[in-house]
């Protein structure tokens, strides 16, 4: 009977207090090059630990001239959210992320983008509002050289409701 009071309370200290958080936001992709463009995303977070969370993209509307890719549903963009507890509602976090580009509107843009930034969430009751900005490193694409790395720029805002066990 100990051990299984021991196991519930490690897996409640695990999991947190919600078992998922579904996102919603708007990203300002390349912000600092003359190609930039609103870029609509969603995604789904899951605490790993209390300072550890996951993030897997859903959905990805590129609103760039002559876009032609929606990516939805893929989880081809995973971030790992690095939280700081604070004692006020505000809860700034690092990103580390890792995202697979396809392809589907330029060929020759696929491959591996790494993806690192820092962002703070606030709370407003049953919902948290969110910013973030970072780099998106395009070093891994297929047919360049490693010494033509691109990075670029973004900011992005939303919202997170989180959703009960």
């Amino acid at each position: 009977m100990k051990k299984l009071f021991a196991i519930a309370i490690a897996a409640s200290m695990l999991s947190g207090l919600y078992g998922l958080t579904l996102g919603l936001g708007v990203a300002y992709e390349d912000v600092a090059d003359s190609t930039r463009y609103l870029c609509i995303k969603g995604d789904a977070r899951i605490p790993i630990l209390p300072v550890l969370d996951l993030r897997v993209g859903l959905l990805d509307v590129s609103l760039r001239e002559n876009a032609k890719g929606i990516l939805f549903g893929t989880g081809m963009e995973t971030d790992l959210l690095i939280k700081f507890p604070m004692p006020a509602s505000f809860q700034p976090y690092l990103v580390f992320g890792l995202r697979f580009d396809l392809g589907l509107e330029d060929p020759s843009t696929m491959g591996l983008e790494l993806k690192g930034g820092l962002g703070g969430e606030m709370g407003f009751g049953g919902f948290n509002a969110y910013l973030e900005g970072g780099l998106h490193n395009l070093d891994f694409q297929k047919d360049r050289e490693p010494d033509e790395m691109t990075t670029a720029i973004y900011a992005q805002l939303g919202v997170t409701f989180p959703l009960g066990l």
